[in-house]
């Protein structure tokens, strides 16, 4: 339990500083967590204590191209936290509690207190930077794990929601046991987002316009978008180079739908992202 308290403790710290001003992007190393499953079953970590409890925490960094118009390409901080005690865990940024492990089928309830897209008005180009800032939300969900027909292919099924609307995720993903120390992890999602998600972080009020801000001479109407989606895939490889000790890389591509694309202060359609990092276990 200490190193539970601990680990939350230090993932409080993390959120606190390293993402206070920094852009991170939940396409990068929580997304594979939240395609595979965060117990770490499926990926080339450290044996487990005889409880079935660990605890691993590292760092590492990733970089993607923002969606934003004049944000261009951002590095960020990646929190690699890879924790289990009893039912409680704690993954990326993600922190989560097990209500069901059986045959093969993890039900859970968590929160990611760093969900959504972070973005200043003064990051934009010129002729948008007056709009409002758009901030990260505490996300609460739930998740279901399970087996697909084909053997080996697992899915899963999330459902979150906060201040700022609500989103849904089904993955498919498969881990490939190349070596005992080296696991590849392929995996495919789609990403429903509801009209209050993709009007927060996506649409402009009226009162952003140039009609009632003189510096935001390129947004001249408003823009209210629907609920929205997004697709795309994943690869990700685990290395244990030590019992003690992992590498995590990953690269994987998201595309968004017309209803976020379409927005005046968006100006991509495609993101890639990838990133490296490694893990400690005690």
């Amino acid at each position: 339990m200490k190193k539970l308290l601990l680990g939350l403790g230090i993932l409080s710290a993390v959120s606190m500083t390293a993402f206070g001003e920094n852009s991170y992007d939940n396409t990068g190393y929580d997304q594979f967590k939240a395609e595979t499953n965060y117990e770490g079953n499926t990926v080339a970590t450290p044996d487990n204590d005889s409880t079935g409890n660990k605890f691993g925490i590292g760092l590492g960094v990733g970089t993607y191209k923002s969606l934003y118009k004049g944000v261009g390409s951002k590095a960020y901080p990646i929190p690699m936290f890879d924790i289990k005690y009893d039912q409680f865990y704690v993954v990326g940024t993600t922190i989560g509690y097990e209500l069901l492990n059986k045959d093969k089928f993890t039900m859970s309830l968590f929160v990611n207190p760093l969900d959504g897209y972070k973005v200043k008005g003064s990051d934009l180009s010129n002729g948008y930077k007056d709009i409002d800032n758009r901030d990260y939300q505490a996300m609460f969900g739930a998740r279901l794990d399970m087996p697909t027909p084909i053997d080996g292919l697992r899915t899963g099924i999330a459902v979150s929601g906060g201040d700022h609307g609500y989103k849904g995720r089904v993955g498919l993903y498969k881990p490939y046991n190349l070596t005992p120390r080296f696991t590849l992890v392929p995996a495919v999602h789609m990403i429903y987002y509801s009209q209050d998600f993709t009007d927060y972080y996506f649409g402009v009020d009226s009162s952003e316009t140039f009609a009632s801000r003189r510096a935001n001479t390129a947004l001249r109407n408003s823009y209210s978008p629907d609920g929205a989606y997004s697709y795309g895939a994943m690869l990700t490889g685990e290395y244990r180079f030590k019992d003690n000790m992992a590498l995590t890389a990953f690269l994987g591509a998201e595309k968004y739908s017309s209803e976020i694309t379409n927005s005046p202060i968006v100006s991509e359609d495609v993101i890639y992202t990838m990133g490296l990092g490694a893990k400690y276990y005690f």
